[in-house]
């Protein structure tokens, strides 16, 4: 770094530290911290008075020389020229250096102010570093990128964990997934993705459920259940790849050091049962596996695994049926394991028969007659196809080690939290 650089910055003031007639502001910049130096005799005397005025989170403006120290924690410093406040700021009611940790219903209430605190603010540049990861390796794929209406007439998951909403003279609902708009989609590109929000009316209160999330959506022709289980094991490792190569510091801000899995393991529906019996869950063969289940499955893997198939009767009605075993359908859940694992994605094969289609939706309690256009689409020439929806606060969740999934989303939404 070139001695004595002329710069102009921008950012928060963080901390004002004097030492006789020596200040430091440590300003927090959007890219990061940089030290500002004031030395009283060597800077005007109006300068020194500005500095006197300063509060935590003051956004300034700061025009100096940036020099080379080797006693500044980030081995330079800014001697100010001139500081001019931009905005000024009362004193913040939480603190945004955690040396006083404010509880979550105090950050959720702030949030606003809590996203400005380094480690909240290096989650989601992780979180974006993982959506534009995921967005190259499916385009290296040969994906297309779709978007899919939010606003539906049909359920596209069945079931009453639907939000209504006045769609002028008629009731529509935001989308459960996009999932019967990307199946359309199939037979003309073949390959499709789409990275969209999903709401679920889901009452669930744990650890990773939330009522708007953002998916991961793919949808591929002619794939067999190994074919989507590489696929996604791929994506994870090539998300994983990009965040330690682009976010290194903020990897070390969060305590959390990754590395791309070698390998994935498939368990059976069965095998999984066992598996919780053994721990003490009184599960019968039928049943889905709630969230105490869950984590109690995944802290058994220190690797990512899937579960191919379900019972028939716990699966959405797209999925299909197995052929030689009609109990069971083709579904796919991937795990992420170990002491923050969750379901990152569920997925599997689809039933492209109509009739068959027809006879899912109603075993389900809905009418055909509500799923017209997506019944009718089967009947000129459909591929066979497969796909998932994979949640990106779910991996995010696992990938940085957060104790809760309100802290992968910006401005979470739960059935308790509905502002900010």
């Amino acid at each position: 770094m070139a001695e004595g650089k002329p710069v102009t910055i921008y950012g928060h003031v963080a901390t004002i530290r004097r030492k006789g007639k020596i200040a430091f502001i440590l300003l927090r910049t959007f890219e990061g911290e940089e030290q500002v130096t004031i030395k009283k005799g060597l800077v005007p005397e109006e300068l020194w008075s500005l500095v006197e005025e300063l509060g935590r989170e003051y956004f300034i403006k700061v025009q100096g020389r940036l020099v080379e120290s080797k006693i500044a924690r980030l081995g330079r410093e800014i001697i100010p020229e001139s500081i001019e406040v931009v905005s000024p700021s009362p004193p913040p009611p939480i603190d945004l250096y955690g040396k006083v940790e404010a509880e979550w219903p105090t950050r959720l209430k702030y949030r606003y102010l809590d996203i400005r605190r380094p480690k909240v603010k290096a989650i989601f540049k992780v979180r974006s570093t993982l959506m534009k990861a995921a967005r190259e390796f499916l385009y290296k794929e040969g994906f297309v990128e779709l978007n899919f209406p939010i606003i539906i007439a049909t359920a596209t998951e069945g079931g009453a964990e639907l939000f209504p909403v006045q769609y002028f003279d008629r009731q529509a609902f935001l989308a459960q997934s996009g999932q019967l708009y990307k199946q359309s989609a199939v037979a003309a590109f073949g390959k499709v993705f789409s990275i969209a929000p999903s709401f679920r009316a889901e009452k669930s209160r744990t650890r990773k459920h939330l009522t708007e999330f953002w998916q991961i959506d793919v949808e591929a022709a002619l794939v067999e259940p190994k074919d989507l289980m590489d696929l996604q094991f791929r994506l994870v490792n090539y998300i994983v790849e990009k965040i330690i190569e682009e976010n290194e510091k903020e990897l070390e801000l969060l305590g959390v050091k990754l590395e791309p899995w070698q390998s994935y393991q498939v368990i059976t529906y069965e095998e999984a049962l066992e598996i919780l019996r053994r721990k003490g869950f009184n599960i019968e063969w039928g049943e889905d596996f709630g969230a105490d289940e869950e984590r109690a499955l995944v802290k058994e893997f220190e690797e990512p695994f899937f579960i191919p198939e379900f019972p028939k009767d716990i699966t959405a009605f797209y999925y299909m049926v197995n052929r030689s075993n009609p109990k069971m359908a083709h579904r796919i859940d991937f795990m992420g394991p170990g002491e923050y694992g969750v379901e990152w994605s569920s997925g599997g094969l689809r039933e492209h028969d109509p009739e068959r289609l027809t006879q899912r939706i109603m075993e389900a309690g809905m009418r055909p007659e509500s799923f017209s256009w997506y019944l009718d689409m089967f009947k000129y020439g459909f591929p066979p196809h497969g796909g998932f929806g994979m949640g990106v606060e779910r991996l995010l969740q696992t990938l940085l080690k957060l104790e809760k999934i309100h802290e992968a989303a910006l401005y979470p939404r739960t059935p308790d939290i509905l502002e900010p």
